[in-house]
């Protein structure tokens, strides 16, 4: 089975907005698609990715930036920011040439929106105005912004909205990210966690340590120094009215893996030539074999498939991956459940 270039570029673009929209659409966006209720939603993973998708997209950034104007006390402002450095960092290899997903003019003005949500003056056109020579296409999008009233509050009793309904208990911090992971994860030490959700190891570690201490979690005897589980998972669902967990994804390496994709096709030339996406796809396989594994999908090795002969076989992953995503548990088979 083979996929031709246009037949990718346009189920993945529709897919890759599709997938965003159904998490917006679940944390309480008016759109046309059916709301996510199968995986866990990462909000500060779905912001920065949907501020890439911007320029692209505009209404899907517009309801974002309306959605942070009513609800902007559930995001975690220093997470947001350290993981704005990974989609703000230049490329290595080949696609060295694409430059960062997210420029820093896109963040700055991202954030000043966040820090004045309040004032509506600071909204008008010119109250977003960057400290560049010339105007972005950012700025454009964001001086154009009015709020249309299609956002309402979450439902936090969503089981995707876990993350959020963490928040309203232990507030916006470090806590809710380690909970989530222990509650996702069979163990954990302070250093998966910390590189997993992005914070500081020493911050993760105090809180395991005490947390410890407290009885909530117990120290796992073998070759993993320092790791703990979580005790009474069941409880914990139960008290946070949960009858199970949401399937758990590590948004933030999806959604950087998944934009590069669609850097890489709307670049010319690699927008227009398979042999040089081919090239591309192996820069970037090491990655897309990360998500894969977690999903049970296999990417085939590049040397089985000189030149441009690699394109089809990766991009027919990459489609299985996104028909995931959109379908959640529906589409997964029972054989390749989510690790």
């Amino acid at each position: 089975m083979e996929t031709s270039l246009k037949e990718f570029k346009e189920r993945f673009s529709e897919g890759l907005f599709e997938i965003h929209w159904k998490q917006w659409s679940a944390l309480g966006v008016a759109s046309h698609v059916e709301p996510e209720m199968n995986w866990f939603i990462d909000l500060e993973a779905l912001v920065l990715s949907t501020l890439v998708l911007g320029l692209k997209d505009a209404r899907l950034l517009n309801a974002s930036i309306e959605w942070l104007i009513k609800n902007g006390e559930w995001l975690n402002r220093l997470r947001l920011k350290r993981i704005a450095k990974l989609f703000m960092r230049p490329p290595a290899k080949s696609s060295s040439q694409f430059g960062p997903l997210l420029d820093s003019v896109a963040f700055k003005l991202l954030d000043k929106t966040l820090r004045e949500k309040y004032d509506q003056e600071a909204l008008s056109v010119g109250g977003l105005r960057s400290q560049e020579a010339e105007t972005s296409d950012y700025e454009v999008l964001f001086n154009k912004f009015q709020i249309r009233g299609i956002v309402t509050q979450p439902v936090l009793q969503s089981p995707s909205l876990l993350q959020l309904r963490l928040r309203w208990v232990f507030g916006v911090g470090a806590r809710v990210e380690v909970i989530t992971y222990l509650l996702s994860h069979k163990n954990g030490n302070s250093n998966a966690m910390a590189k997993e959700v992005f914070y500081d190891q020493k911050s993760i570690y105090r809180i395991l340590e005490k947390w410890h201490k407290a009885g909530l979690l117990t120290k796992v005897k073998g070759p993993k120094i320092g790791a703990f589980t979580l005790e009474r998972k069941e409880e914990w669902l139960n008290t946070l009215g949960l009858k199970g967990m949401p399937i758990y994804l590590n948004w933030v390496s999806v959604f950087h893996l998944l934009n590069q994709v669609l850097r890489a096709l709307s670049l010319r030339p690699w927008s227009e030539d398979e042999y040089m996406l081919s090239s591309f796809f192996k820069d970037i396989l090491e990655e897309a074999q990360g998500l894969g594994r977690s999903l049970g999908i296999s990417f085939p090795e590049p040397h089985q498939y000189p030149g441009a002969d690699y394109f089809s076989p990766f991009t027919l992953k990459v489609l299985e991956i996104i028909e995931y995503l959109k379908k959640g548990q529906e589409g997964l088979s029972q054989s390749n459940p989510p690790k």
